[in-house]
Parts: C-alpha cells; structure tokens; sequence
C-alpha cells in the first residue's frame, strides 16, 4: 500500500468527507418532508432516527477511539472486527426489540431498514480505524462522501417514485453495504487482515471493561436530552421542535472542532507512550485549532444564521433567532467535553471519562428544572453550557493527573532499567 499522508492532509480529507455526509444526512430530514406526501413519512424517518440514536453507544462502545489509540497491540484487527459484527448485532436485536415494544407496527419496517443502514455504516467504522492507525485517511474522506451523496441521491429518488419510506430506507442500507464491500473493505485489508475473530470469553471481558464508556456516552446524550424532554413537558411540544430546528445550525460549531481532533487519536496516543513532551506540544496546538475553527463557525453562525433558518424553515422561525447565541456557546462547551473525553481514552483512562460524564449528567438532572424555568427555549442551552462546562474542568482534573503519573511511571522504568544494566555490569565484571 502506498504511505501514509501528513497529519495536515489526514485532517483535510477527513473533515471534507465528514462535512459532505454531514450536509447529506442534513438534507435527507429536508428531503423527507418536500418529496413525501403529508408529514407521516417525517414523524416515521424522525422515529426510526431516535430509536438508531438509542442504540447507537451499544454498536459503537467507543471502539474506534480505542482501536485507533492501541499502541500496545491489546488487540489485533481481526478482534476488532469480530467485536464490533457482536456489538451491531446486539445493537439491532435491541432496537428491534424496542421498537416493536414501543413503536407501532406500522412504522416498524422503516425503523429495522433505518437501523441496517445505520449499522452498516457504524461497522465501516472499524475499518476506518486501521486506514487512519496507516495514516490514510483519505479513504475514510472518500467513504463519508460516497456515502453521504448514494445515501442522499437514492433515498430522495426512490421516495420521489414510491413514496414509500421504507423503500427509501432499504436503499440507504444497500447503498451503504456496498461501499463497505466494495471500496472500504478491499482497502483495510490491504493493511491488515479485517477476518474477524470472535473468541466469546475474551470479547466479553474486553465488552465489559468498556461498558462504563458506553454507560458515559448515554450519559452525555442524557445532558441535553433531560431538559429537552422537560421543555416539551412543561411549555410544548411545539417549543421544543422549535428550539430544535433554530439549534441544528449550531452543530456545525461541535462538528468542525471534531473534525480537528479526531485525526489527533492515535498520534496522541503514540506521543504519550513515547514523548509526553511531544504530547503536550500537540495537545496546545490541538486546542488552538478547536478555539480557531469553533469561533469561526461561531461567527459565521451568528451572522447568517438568521437568514439560513428563513431559507430552511421559512420565515415564520426567524422571529426565534435569538435562541442562536446560546446554543452556539453550548455547542462550544460540548466541542471540549468530547475531545478532553477521546483525549483520556488515548491514555486507558476510561475511569475518568466515566466520571466526568457522569458529573455532567448529575449537573443537568440538579439544574433542568429550575433553568428551563427561568429561560424557556433558551434554558435547555444553558443547561447544557453549564453541564458541560463542570464535566470539562473534571476532566481536564483527570487529565493533569494522568500526566503526572506518566513521568512516575517514566521514572520508576528508568530505575529498573538502571538496576538490569547494573546487575549486567556486575556479571560482566564476574
């Protein structure tokens, strides 16, 4: 295989590719609503995307975080692979199961098709991981565009001449298990073996080590999701969807700063292991580039915001533009929760990730109430700002800590191999 490219170029594709299906699957929601007749097939694509949500921390059990810092070989590819085929089957026999409990009937068949595909595309996810451990990111940049645009172009095509969700669906998930097939798996291959292996002792040990991380991300999702429910409680159903639609905008703030970082993984992972200083430098310039590109989308957001809701939703939701700022600050906060969270799973430190989540989830549960209260719409921001703000200073706690017992560590290395080369010496001398 050719070699890798420059950290710089592995950041360029991969924020493309993500920005080209993040566009897409944005358009998809649009789509639904112009080419559908009535809003049924919205409120179903709208259901079977909440149920996926749900089960999504069980697919992914943050594995591709984990498998993209294994700098120590804890596992092999192929244990990867086998991993996340059981973890996507669990995750579809769970929403499954949820959705036949909860859902009616009829909108069972789009929720299973919806899970396919978005299962699929999780599963892609380990294969990412071994492009970007080779620094080829570029094929993870071309997979996301593939993805986004097939996805995108079959679902609006096959909706426009049915009508049928869950035609629509079915065609989202073939389109993505062929990419899997015929582009993403050909080329992991070339760089390790992707045959999974299941050894169901192991897996388990290895599932259970990192149920705490999947625990933590519910809890992350439970931040916002608690006043969003409240709000729909207690004002309407109606101001809910209307903060949703004003807030979506702001995402881009929390993606773009992912799209810095998560390249990052596994060269801090390396750099920790063998350089912390190195680390460090990195971690600094890391987070010059989130502060950089988030006050940049920051600034854009509040400036054509208003005229992107009128142009998405019609005007009747500009008079709501004032619930920008907030969620964009909330955004912001959120952007250095996920990447402090990644950064303490590149150190083995999932206690910590737990922790830190956990604190925000107990935050949001404490102050929901009483903020959303006093700031309406604009509370569920504010609940979020302030959740995740503690759970990033706990963090950032955690992390400084880690750093110190690294040079304990280092420390405690350099004496035992004073001590060998010592008592090598002395049996020389004998």
């Amino acid at each position: 295989m050719a070699e890798g490219l420059s950290l710089k170029k592995n950041i360029a594709w991969n924020s493309a590719g993500s920005i080209v299906r993040l566009g897409c699957n944005y358009l998809i929601t649009i789509a639904v609503v112009r080419l559908s007749h009535g809003f049924d097939a919205a409120g179903a694509l709208s259901l079977a995307m909440s149920v996926s949500n749900l089960v999504a921390p069980f697919a992914d059990f943050r594995l591709r975080t984990v498998q993209v810092t294994d700098v120590r070989g804890e596992h092999s590819s192929g244990e990867y692979v086998g991993l996340r085929l059981l973890t996507s089957v669990l995750a579809f026999v769970v929403g499954v199961v949820y959705a036949f409990l909860t859902c009616s009937l009829d909108a069972v068949p789009a929720i299973v098709a919806y899970l396919v595909a978005s299962l699929a595309a999780n599963f892609i996810e380990g294969l990412h991981a071994i492009d970007q451990r080779h620094l080829r990111m570029d094929y993870i940049g071309r997979s996301y565009m593939m993805q986004g645009i097939s996805n995108l172009a079959l679902f609006s095509v096959v909706l426009w001449f049915s009508d049928s969700l869950v035609l629509a669906c079915i065609s989202m998930a073939v389109s993505t298990l062929a990419i899997c097939f015929i582009y993403d798996m050909p080329r992991a291959s070339g760089f390790e073996s992707i045959k999974p292996v299941i050894d169901l002792r192991s897996a388990a040990r290895t599932l259970a080590t990192l149920l705490p991380l999947v625990i933590a991300q519910v809890c992350s999702s439970a931040v916002l999701t608690v006043p969003k429910q409240y709000l729909a409680a207690s004002v309407s159903t109606a101001a809910l969807g209307i903060y949703s639609s004003v807030a979506s905008p702001a995402a881009i703030v929390q993606m773009g700063a992912s799209y810095i970082y998560s390249p990052l993984m596994g060269e801090f992972a390396q750099r920790f292991k063998d350089d912390k200083a190195s680390a460090l430098k990195l971690f600094r310039r890391t987070i010059q580039g989130i502060i950089g590109i988030t006050v940049v989308f920051s600034v854009l957001i509040l400036i054509f915001g208003e005229w992107i809701l009128g142009l998405l939703y019609g005007q009747e939701i500009v008079e709501y533009s004032y619930l920008l700022g907030p969620a964009v600050l909330c955004t912001f906060v959120t952007a250095f929760a996920w990447f402090m969270n990644d950064l303490l799973l590149s150190l083995r430190d999932y206690k910590a990730s737990f922790l830190g989540n956990v604190v925000a989830t107990v935050v949001s549960l404490a102050i929901t109430i009483p903020v959303v209260d006093l700031f309406g719409m604009n509370g569920v921001s504010w609940v979020g700002v302030g959740s995740y703000l503690l759970a990033v200073l706990s963090l950032v706690a955690f992390f400084v800590r880690d750093c110190k017992r690294l040079d304990e560590t280092k420390g405690v290395s350099l004496c035992l191999i004073g001590e060998e080369e010592k008592e090598s010496a002395d049996q020389d001398e004998g």
